[in-house]
Formats: C-alpha cells, structure tokens, sequence
C-alpha cells in the first residue's frame, strides 16, 4: 500500500529551491547595481554642467571636479541670455530642425515605402546602395565641397542648412522604418487597391498613419542630430552672427563677458539652454520612441 507524502520544509529539496531563489535575488542585485552605476555615469555630465552653471568662473577654475557649490547664483544664466542673443538663436535652430525633421520623415516613409512594396528594376541594388552609406561616415571632409555647392546655390543660410542636413542625415532611418513597415500586412495595401486608392494614396492615407511610432523615433533622432550639429552650421552661418544656431552661439560665450579668460560659467550656462529643448521633445515623443526603435529593428 502506497501512500503520496507532501514534500515539507524540511525535505530534501527544500535546501535547493531556497537556493536557487538566493541565487536568482543575488544576480537581480547585480543587475540593478549594474543599471545605477550605468544611469550614474549617464548623468553625471548633466548634473555637472548644472552644477557649473551655478558657480562664479573663480571657482569652476579653481574649485577642481566638486560638484556642489556653498554660494549658488543664477547670475551665469542672466548674463548669458543678455550677452548673447539667445532667444534669436533658438528661433534659428528651431526653423533649420523644422525643416530637416520634416523633410526627413517624408523622405524616409516614402522611400520606404517604395522599397517594400514597389516592385521595380534593381530594387535590391538601389537599397544596398542606400545601406552602404550607413557605414561611410565621411564627416569634415564633406563641409567644403558642400559649402561650395550651397554657395552657388544660393543656399548658404538657415533655409540651406536646413536642407543640406535633411538630405545628408544616415540611412539607418530608412533602414528602421522599411524593417516597420514590413510588419504592417500587406493584405491592407490590396484591401485599399480593391477600393480605387492609388500607389501613392494608400501610403499617404494608410501606410503612413499606421508608422507614426517609427516615424517618431526617426523625427527624434534627425531633431537631435541637427540640434547639435555645430561644425556645419558653423560654416554655413558664418558670413552673418545673426544666422547663428544655438549650439553655435553657446560656442561664443567663451570669449563674452571678460578678458583674459575664458567664461566657462557663461558656456555652462548657455549649455543648459540648448539642453532643455532635446529634453522636452524627447519627454513628448517618448511613448513611440521605445516602441518604434524595437519594432523597427526587428526586420530589415
């Protein structure tokens, strides 16, 4: 006669499930350790430009890595917006973000579009033409050429910057939105082609609505690159300091506000203001960042 005996505490396996829970809470212990000292390394140049930011130009020089200030003004802040014309640079970066997000999502969902539904010759060629350029990253050596071209081209200003940095933005966003767009079923484009919508139609009034978490995360990602583009802004602004972006104004309070040596305060100061905008519009934008990001590295 056989009997069935529960195990209890005090079994034989009792010890082993006790440790294996040790086990998995000392490595979820790691795990969140791990995630603060990465976070903490993360924010540490925010919070040291806050804290420089506070502190008089003497004692950012003198005062080595302290993050914490006895004596905290604000007067950084007063004197850089007063010497420099910030709000006049911030219009200006905003017009030249407006113009190169813009054109980059449609440019981005339309030819991603095109290049997972069109059917076309030398489809495949084209597109690993577009992704090569993902790994070529040509940087200074452009800005003269490019330079030269929007000169003749009359494009040497705002709207020109603008453009230029729409059409020279990485291949990594058709890449991410073609993989998203792979995941929409095409038994949708047949449903809008049995209903009289053309090619373009179907992507404009359907396609497209349905990829606004990649679109997202592309108009993120192109808003951050032209927001602290400096070297190329820079060159294109060059001829007129009205025409300045923001990042390329911060750059000039260096030199602003006293002799002999260079404000760090007034550029930590000035660092803040264009901080604050990438800031709200990632807040704004982050609930299709992550979901787009995923979504659109899934396929390619």
């Amino acid at each position: 006669m056989t009997t069935a005996t529960a195990e209890r505490p005090g079994s034989v396996h009792a010890p082993m499930d006790i440790r294996k829970k040790r086990h998995v809470s000392n490595a979820s212990v790691a795990r969140y350790i791990f995630l603060i000292l990465v976070t903490l390394l993360a924010l540490f140049p925010i919070v040291y430009v806050i804290s420089a930011s506070l502190k008089t130009n003497k004692e950012l020089m003198l005062g080595g890595v302290n993050i914490f200030t006895a004596n905290p003004t604000l007067d950084n802040f007063k004197q850089a917006w007063g010497l420099a014309h910030f709000g006049r640079y911030t219009l200006n970066s905003i017009y030249v973000c407006a113009i190169a997000v813009t054109g980059v999502v449609i440019t981005s969902s339309m030819s991603a579009y095109v290049f997972s539904r069109g059917k076309f010759p030398g489809k495949k060629i084209i597109y690993t033409m577009f992704l090569a350029t993902m790994f070529v990253s040509a940087g200074s050596v452009t800005i003269f050429p490019i330079s030269q071209l929007a000169a003749k081209l009359h494009l040497n200003n705002l709207t020109g910057l603008g453009v230029i940095q729409m059409f020279t933005i990485s291949a990594v966003n058709l890449f991410l939105t073609m993989g998203y767009m792979k995941t929409i079923s095409t038994e949708i484009d047949e449903a809008a082609e049995i209903d009289g919508c053309s090619f373009f139609r179907t992507y404009w009034n359907i396609i497209m609505p349905l990829s606004k978490p990649i679109l997202a995360t592309v108009a993120l990602t192109t808003f951050q690159s032209v927001w602290n583009e400096y070297l190329l802004s820079r060159v294109m602004t060059i001829h007129d300091s009205m025409t300045y972006t923001l990042v390329v104004g911060v750059t000039q309070l260096k030199s602003m506000g006293g002799e002999g040596a260079a404000q760090w305060n007034l550029m930590m100061a000035g660092t803040l203001f264009a901080i604050v905008p990438i800031i709200v519009v990632y807040l704004s934008l982050n609930q299709y960042f992550i979901a787009g990001l995923t979504a659109g590295s899934v396929k390619g």
